[in-house]
């Protein structure tokens, strides 16, 4: 027993060092670039598993202590009694309250839900072939032969340009 003590110590101490003084030294020291990613890591798993040990022990502790196994078995049968009352009030409260308040019942609930599943089924069924199609159009577009891009005349820089006066149709110029 008094080992199980001493380890139970050592485990806490090692959790409480690691916790304020090995991780946070660690990630000071790899953060100015000093240390390792590796050293935090490690300090990290130090103290996890430490604190996994005590929690074990202390739940072990608890299990083992007859006291816990009579006040779990003295209050469950209480527990399982407000269950039964506070869903029972539950059941006779809400039964009136659902339709005053306009909401549907849990039947017509389920009802809904059954009646969704064949179109559910239908749409993901859809939803298939339209994937299948897809592939099929970009397996298609894959074999086809790059395309040239036509491009648009290039006027020559040295080209006159176009006056206003050289229209098709001519329109008097009035004055203003």
């Amino acid at each position: 027993m008094a080992e199980k003590t001493q380890d139970t110590v050592a485990d806490l101490m090692t959790v409480w060092k690691a916790t304020f003084f090995e991780v946070p030294l660690a990630e000071v020291r790899w953060r100015w670039g000093v240390g390792r990613e590796q050293e935090v890591t490690e300090a990290a798993w130090k103290g996890y598993d430490a604190w996994v040990r005590l929690a074990s022990a202390s739940i072990d502790g608890m299990y083992r202590n007859s006291l816990f196994g009579e006040m779990v078995t003295r209050s469950l049968d209480g527990v399982l009694r407000w269950q039964r009352l506070s869903q029972a009030l539950i059941g006779a409260v809400f039964a009136g309250l659902w339709p005053a308040l306009g909401l549907p019942a849990a039947a017509r609930v389920h009802a809904l839900h059954e009646d969704l599943q064949p179109l559910a089924a239908r749409l993901m069924a859809q939803d298939a072939q339209l994937y299948a199609l897809r592939q099929e159009l970009r397996s298609l577009i894959a074999g086809l032969p790059p395309q040239r891009k036509r491009r648009a005349p290039i006027a020559k820089p040295d080209a006159p340009l176009p006056s206003l006066n050289s229209s098709p149709i001519a329109v008097p110029l009035r004055p203003l």
